[in-house]
């Protein structure tokens, strides 16, 4: 009974820092415009603002491993909460060059703990490592939809009302310190020795995968409330539309976490959810107007289910805790550095075209191209 009320009390725990991983970003896109009026930035100065942090989501896993092989995961984990934390306050300072700085503190601590939850989530929980990375995405997707649906509300001023988001990280980071700390004999022993697996086909698909989930999450987070803003929209009902995206977003994410018991097979799984975000981004591309509900919808089904197969595939195919390490920072790294092009680039097509169409069309055909990849994961096969 006391070992069942301590691994209840570490999940609590790893939800409760997995819902913090978000809020950083996802606390941004609704106030974009406002903080561009502010700060006088450019469609592509704006887009740095979440460009940053992914960019750093990519650059930090593989020394997150190296450092967590020698000081442990967990007491790396609750560094880097309680660096968002530190990062997210710097937002109260209304100037573009805190507004990067505190991007980047987000960043590192958010790629560093994401890094290292799967190999705590492999030795801690064993066979049910699986799913319990898919609840991790789920708790990780709830607070990307919170921040994004109630940042507006929280205050008048765009600078306080992204700070807010300070509190949950500090909360998140005493609990992890409380429940989790740092076991006798942190680090596995095996000192600084890393290496991606290059030469592994799987790992590049892998990261590939990866590179695509984000991409077309923070993408289209970061400017579909534009897109409908420069259209006439209402923050008001711009924010409806995140609100479905959020929504759909949890439930395909909730969806998965049963899946993720029962399906030994995903591709699927990965080819279903990678079609859905085509299908969204083609539809806002060609007729944003329509139907944006269901655009909306689908772009949100397409992240929700993205993002927990891309953090299950590694554990899928992976079982000693170093190249578990490894495989996950290629992986995040990887993806992330491709990924965090999206919202530049994005915003850089849509001051050189004067419409959002061409990079809406740019990322649905990227997301065809990856479901047919996807048909190459076939089940377990170690990649190290």
């Amino acid at each position: 009974m006391r070992r069942f009320g301590g691994t209840l009390l570490l999940m609590i725990a790893m939800v409760t820092v997995s819902v913090n991983l978000r809020p950083a970003i996802s606390s941004v896109p609704p106030l974009l415009d406002t903080i561009r009026a502010a700060l006088g930035l450019s469609h592509a100065a704006a887009g740095l603002i979440t460009t940053i942090p992914v960019l750093l989501m990519g650059v930090v896993p593989a020394f997150a491993a190296m450092l967590a092989a020698r000081q442990g995961s967990e007491r790396l984990v609750l560094a880097s909460v309680l660096l968002v934390g530190a990062g997210t306050l710097a937002r109260l300072v209304e100037a573009p060059a805190f507004l990067y700085l505190s991007s980047a503190l987000c960043g590192i601590g958010i790629a560093a703990a994401q890094t290292l939850l799967p190999e705590i989530a492999k030795r801690r929980f064993g066979e049910s490592a699986a799913l319990v990375m898919a609840i991790q995405a789920c708790a990780m997707t709830a607070g990307a939809g919170l921040a994004a649906v109630l940042t507006p509300g929280l205050s008048a001023s765009w600078s306080v009302a992204l700070a807010w988001w300070t509190a949950p990280a500090f909360v998140g980071a005493a609990l992890w310190f409380v429940v989790a700390g740092a076991p006798k004999g942190a680090g596995d022993g095996t000192g600084p020795r890393f290496g991606f697996p290059f030469r592994s086909a799987l790992a590049w698909r892998i990261t590939l995968f990866a590179a695509m989930s984000s991409a077309m999450f923070y993408t289209t987070l970061t400017w579909i409330p534009p897109t409908y803003a420069e259209a006439g929209w209402s923050s008001g009902e711009t924010g409806g539309l995140l609100v479905v995206l959020s929504l759909a977003g949890m439930a395909a994410s909730l969806a998965l976490t049963w899946f993720a018991r029962h399906a030994g097979d995903r591709r699927w799984l990965l080819v279903g959810s990678v079609v859905l975000g085509a299908i969204g981004c083609a539809g806002l591309a060609v007729a944003p107007l329509a139907a944006p509900w269901a655009w909306m919808v689908c772009v949100g089904l397409s992240t929700g289910a993205m993002f927990p197969l891309s953090l299950m595939l590694p554990v899928d195919y992976e079982d000693r805790p170093d190249a578990l390490r490894r495989l996950s920072a290629m992986s995040l790294t990887g993806g992330y550095v491709l990924a965090a092009a999206g919202p530049v680039v994005f915003g850089w097509l849509r001051e050189g075209t004067g419409t959002y169409a061409v990079s809406y069309l740019i990322l649905a055909g990227a997301a065809a191209a990856a479901s047919l990849m996807c048909l190459r994961f076939r089940p377990r096969s170690r990649v190290l």
